[in-house]
């Protein structure tokens, strides 16, 4: 048996019973809309937990492949969606060893790249900052020719050092790299780039003096004690389309806990923007002009790519740029520890 014909039946396995024999339930006019929506949370929640019993059994069906047929072609291809897997579940320990493993017998396999920036990131995320800040480095030291590697692991390594709450090394990091790879073009900039955005952080955040879609002022003081994030994008990006997910991701988990967002959309076409964000259920506060890249916030903010971001924590100040993917939950679960709201600035300041 394959890799493939082990999942297939794994998955199907997990597929829940069909009783052909079962009654439908009868329509019955409003009440059967009313019960139908008020289990909508649960049904949600079930779905959620659905999945992740899912995620749990194929990584033990891709765990027990690998270890029945270490010597098979796939093994590898078998890890490397192992790691992804841990890492989804945070089951970050598994992550690392699962890509340990594959270094181990392929350090020089199609996916070794990966595979070294996932063992950094299992670290970073289980808790050995000293460890993962090794890895990057290691990474960043040994990236040579491969420009993509040596980027992500140099910001990953420079996100690292401003949680660290070294931000002037983070800096440092990023700019010498450039610098020593100058001849490959637009890195120094890029690179620059982020440094820039490092500056940033600890500071007071520029003061948004424009209503939301509603008419009504936004003020970003209005806001001290909660976490804030600022999100500039549009509907016409591709980048801020895909990130949609993790910050409505986001907000579901974390809202109820004083978290909030504000959007400054760069359209120009306000009835494609209305149905957008109603479509996806989009339902912070928006802020549109209609005036695209020349948008008064972006201009003050100095916006020049999308999706671009600030988290601002409850002291008022910009605790965070730039944040993607998984990045926004993982800093936020520091401001939200076991689902507890962030705490509220001291009297006074």
């Amino acid at each position: 048996m394959n890799l493939t014909t082990l999942l297939v039946f794994g998955a199907a396995a997990m597929l829940p019973a069909q009783n052909p024999q079962q009654p439908k339930p009868k329509p019955d006019g409003g009440r059967a809309v009313a019960t139908a929506a008020a289990p909508a949370a649960a049904a949600h929640a079930n779905l959620a937990d659905l999945q992740r019993d899912f995620q749990s059994r194929k990584l033990a069906a891709l765990e027990a492949y690998v270890k029945g047929h270490a010597g098979a072609s796939d093994a590898g291809d078998a890890l490397v969606e192992a790691v992804g897997l841990a890492a989804k579940l945070g089951r970050h320990a598994d992550a690392l060893r699962f890509a340990e493993a594959y270094l181990k017998d392929r350090p020089d396999g199609g996916a070794a790249g990966e595979m070294r920036l996932a063992r950094a990131m299992a670290l970073r995320d289980g808790g050995n900052v000293d460890g993962a800040e090794k890895a990057l480095r290691e990474l960043v030291d040994n990236a040579g020719d491969d420009i993509n590697a040596l980027v992500e692991a140099t910001t990953m390594l420079g996100e690292l050092l401003v949680d660290a709450g070294k931000k002037d090394a983070a800096v440092e990091l990023l700019t010498s790299t450039g610098e020593a790879r100058s001849e490959v073009r637009g890195l120094k900039e890029h690179l620059a780039g982020i440094a820039a955005s490092y500056e940033l952080i600890g500071t007071e955040p520029v003061a948004i003096d424009e209503e939301d879609i509603a008419g009504k002022p936004i003020q970003l003081g209005d806001y001290k004690g909660k976490v804030v994030l600022l999100d500039f994008w549009a509907t016409w990006c591709g980048p801020c389309v895909a990130e949609l997910p993790n910050v409505l991701a986001a907000y579901e988990k974390y809202h109820g806990h004083g978290f909030e967002i504000v959007g400054i959309s760069l359209d120009k076409d306000r009835g494609a923007f209305d149905k957008f964000i109603a479509d996806r259920k989009m339902t912070w506060r928006h802020h549109f002009d209609g005036k695209g890249w020349q948008n008064v916030v972006a201009q003050a903010y100095g916006v020049r790519s999308i999706p671009a971001t600030y988290l601002i924590g409850p002291d008022g100040k910009i605790a965070a740029v730039g944040l993607r993917g998984e990045q926004l939950e993982r800093r936020l679960a520091r401001f939200y520890p076991a689902g507890k709201p962030a705490a509220a600035p001291a009297k006074g300041k």
